[in-house]
C-alpha cells in the first residue's frame, strides 16, 4: 500500500440490501487496515449507530425506506468520519457535493473501483498525518477544509482552481494525481484563502472563479473579444478577466 503509518479505521456499512452489504463487506475484508464494526439496513437505526459508535468511515446507501441516505448525513454531519455514497443512481450526484462525503459509488459497485477509494482514503489520511509535521517544518503545504475531512496539498501538485457555488474545485496536475489518486478535489476553502496562500508560488487570480498555476499556462488566445488561457494537459480553456489581462500578459 504505502510506507505511511495509518491507524486502523473502524467501518461502518449502511445499506437496505443483504446482497449490496455482503458484496462492500467481501472487499473491505481484504484490508487489514479496516475492520467492520456494524452493518445496518436501515436509516433511523443508521443514525442512531453513528452517533454512538463514531465509526471512522461510513459506506451509505442512498435510497432507503422511510429515512434515506441524505438525511443520515445530514443528522450525522457532526460526527467526524469519511463518507461515501454508494447508490444504483447517478442523478444524486451533485447532491452529494453538499454533503462530506468523500466518495461517490454506483452500484453495481466494481471490486477494482471500491478498492481505489478506499486507498484513496487510507491514502490521504496518511498524508494528513505526514504533511501536518512536515508543514511545522517548511511551512510548504496547504491543509484543506472539506468539513469535517482535512487535507494535505503540495501547491505543485495544483494546475487551477475554479469556483463552483459554495465549494471550490483543485484541479491536480498529472504529478498531483498519482499522488491523490484523483483527478480534483473539493473543498471548501474560499478562493480569496487559496489566492493569498499561492500568490508567491507564482498562481494568480484570472478571474472571479478561477486561480491559475503559471508555470501550466502554455497559451493565451482570444475569441469573440473574450480572452482565455490553455493549460498544459487540460482540455478545456479557462477564461481571463479584462483587468487581469495586462497583469497576465507581463508575468508570462
Amino acid at each position: 500500500m504505502t510506507d505511511l503509518n495509518i491507524p486502523s479505521k473502524r467501518v461502518m456499512i449502511i445499506d437496505d440490501e443483504p446482497a449490496a452489504r455482503a458484496h462492500l463487506r467481501s472487499v473491505i475484508e481484504t484490508f487489514e487496515e479496516l475492520s467492520i464494526i456494524d452493518e445496518i439496513g436501515d436509516g433511523e437505526t443508521a443514525i442512531n449507530a453513528i452517533v454512538d459508535q463514531q465509526p471512522d468511515i461510513v459506506f451509505l446507501d442512498i435510497e432507503m425506506p422511510e429515512v434515506n441516505g441524505f438525511d443520515v448525513a445530514s443528522a450525522t454531519a457532526d460526527v467526524n468520519h469519511q463518507l461515501v455514497f454508494v447508490t444504483a443512481y447517478d442523478q444524486y450526484a451533485l447532491d452529494a457535493f453538499g454533503t462530506n462525503a468523500i466518495d461517490y459509488l454506483l452500484k453495481p459497485v466494481r471490486p477494482s473501483l471500491l478498492d481505489k477509494c478506499i486507498r484513496k482514503i487510507l491514502y490521504q489520511e496518511g498524508l494528513v498525518l505526514e504533511g501536518l509535521e512536515q508543514q511545522k517544518k517548511d511551512g510548504d503545504s496547504l491543509v484543506l477544509s472539506d468539513g469535517n475531512a482535512k487535507r494535505v496539498l503540495n501547491h505543485q501538485d495544483i494546475c487551477y482552481i475554479e469556483g463552483i457555488g459554495r465549494y471550490r474545485r483543485i484541479h491536480l496536475t498529472q504529478l498531483g494525481e498519482e499522488i491523490h489518486r484523483m483527478q480534483t478535489i473539493v473543498s471548501d476553502t474560499t478562493l480569496d484563502d487559496f489566492e493569498s496562500q499561492l500568490a508567491k508560488y507564482g498562481f494568480i487570480r484570472l478571474h472571479r472563479s478561477y486561480i491559475v498555476n503559471l508555470q501550466k499556462v502554455i497559451g493565451l488566445s482570444t475569441e469573440s473579444r473574450r480572452h482565455f488561457v490553455a493549460m498544459v494537459d487540460i482540455g478545456i480553456k479557462i477564461p481571463v478577466s479584462r483587468k487581469k489581462l495586462s497583469e497576465l500578459k507581463a508575468m508570462l
